[in-house]
């Protein structure tokens, strides 16, 4: 019913132009929004996004390619494996052993599984207890799901580059399609394809001066332009034991992903992504339909419990195939790839506005009054942080006295002057950094775990 709802409201809405903003509220986090039944909607309506639509042929048959498993390299079965080094990784051999002898046995170790068993064994160490009703084991489970994703798409040469979730990693922030306000969020793993000949060709480019904005909507990054130039290949969403909190984040990422492609003018292209959740991985595809113009989500039946050993390596193997699936169709495309004219690209818009950062004016600033060492009232009054709402962090950002005495003694006068604090709403660790003694701007970041 709701993908029937979802169709008759895209198909009855006056344009097919996907809308830049959904009609969540402009404060709601992205967490929030995953989290939340009613407010996903809100945004798979604004962002023109249908779930569970039935797919076209096409879509099947590439997941059938990468999924089928015809042969096994011959070592597997009859030859001499590495010698056990790790817990349980003799346990790991056998059943490996026994899986392999069900398949054609061949000479060429294609996808390097021989090499990757030690690697593919500590990941199955730390798998192998999530399927239990433990959420201590959730940090496990992530680390090994990251074992294999890097194993199989950036260990070889010429391998795609995997960013994985570390918080002080910037490039792992995306920007969102249709959500005003708060329109960055914080990936887990995204498997990302740097292009020298579409980056060359973006700085090269030049657009009129009526949008200069224009060129952002070519990358994916919250960064913009200043974050450099690579396309989305594969999302992945293992943090969380909630399995709707785990799809609804991905289907966000796989909708950034397949934006940037279309700005870019790249062929409709198949962008696939994965969730685990208690040890189980299930494979999501997206793709583009165009009457009514849409990002279609679809989430296939064949899972991997990689709790066994043949099935993680199943899983391994598979996403070695999607690299090298991903690597050959997109040199394919930039052999005749062309760039994007000023009007497609200004039709194929997508990124959500940049999120507005105010500064409460002082009364001493109002009237003129502010002297040079930034200290020109009592109180400079609080400054708005990304995502914040109006009155909760207001006591909390407020200058205190104990600043300006800090000021006022400091013997560097340039040197900046930090202080943490901690807000006591949803514990949420906030970094305030002064401007220096020279009256430089005050900035105030909001360090927001979502996890």
């Amino acid at each position: 019913m709701r993908f029937i709802a979802s169709m008759n409201s895209l198909s009855n809405s006056p344009t097919q132009t996907p809308s830049l903003v959904s009609e969540c509220s402009s404060s709601v986090l992205p967490l929030k929004v995953a989290k939340s039944p009613t407010l996903f909607y809100e945004w798979t309506y604004g962002a023109r996004v249908i779930d569970g639509a039935i797919p076209p042929r096409g879509v099947l048959d590439h997941f059938d390619k990468l999924y089928a498993m015809a042969e096994v390299p011959n070592i597997l079965i009859h030859g001499t494996l590495p010698a056990p080094q790790l817990d349980n990784e003799q346990e790991f051999q056998r059943a490996v052993r026994s899986w392999a002898a069900s398949f054609r046995a061949v000479e060429r170790d294609e996808y390097d599984i021989l090499p990757a068993l030690p690697i593919l064994s500590l990941a199955w160490r730390r798998i192998r207890n999530t399927s239990s009703d433990n959420h201590s084991t959730e940090h496990a489970q992530r680390r090994g799901v990251d074992n294999i994703i890097e194993l199989a798409f950036s260990a070889r040469l010429q391998a795609c580059r995997c960013d994985f979730d570390l918080a002080i990693r910037a490039e792992e922030s995306y920007r969102l399609k249709g959500l005003a306000g708060n329109p960055d969020a914080e990936s887990d793993v995204l498997v990302t394809i740097p292009s020298a000949t579409i980056g060359d060709g973006i700085r090269f480019q030049r657009f009129s001066q009526r949008d200069p904005t224009l060129s952002e909507h070519l990358y994916w990054s919250s960064a913009g332009s200043t974050g450099g130039f690579s396309i989305i290949g594969f999302v992945g969403e293992f943090r969380k034991d909630d399995y709707d909190c785990n799809k609804n984040r991905l289907i966000m990422m796989l909708v950034t992903a397949q934006s940037q492609r279309k700005a870019l003018s790249l062929k409709d292209s198949i962008i696939m992504g994965a969730i685990t959740s208690r040890g189980h991985v299930e494979i999501f595809s997206s793709y583009w339909m165009h009457d009514p113009s849409a990002i279609c989500i679809y989430a296939h039946k064949q899972d991997f419990r990689l709790s066994d050993p043949a099935q993680l390596l199943h899983f391994y193997v598979f996403c070695a195939k999607l690299e090298r699936d991903i690597h050959g169709t997109l040199a394919a495309e930039l052999e005749t790839w062309e760039f994007p004219s000023e009007a497609e690209l200004e039709s194929n818009k997508w990124r959500s506005p940049d999120r507005i950062i105010k500064r409460q004016r002082s009364e001493t600033e109002e009237s003129g009054h502010v002297n040079k060492r930034g200290r020109g009232g009592s109180d400079i009054g609080p400054v708005e942080a990304d995502g914040f709402e109006d009155d909760q962090y207001t006591d909390i950002l407020r200058w205190r006295d104990e600043v300006y005495n800090c000021l006022s003694n400091d013997n560097d006068p340039s040197g900046p002057l930090a202080i943490f604090c901690r807000s006591a709403f949803r514990q949420t660790p906030a970094l305030v950094l002064c401007g220096t003694a020279l009256l430089r701007p005050v900035r105030v970041q909001a360090l927001e775990s979502e996890s």
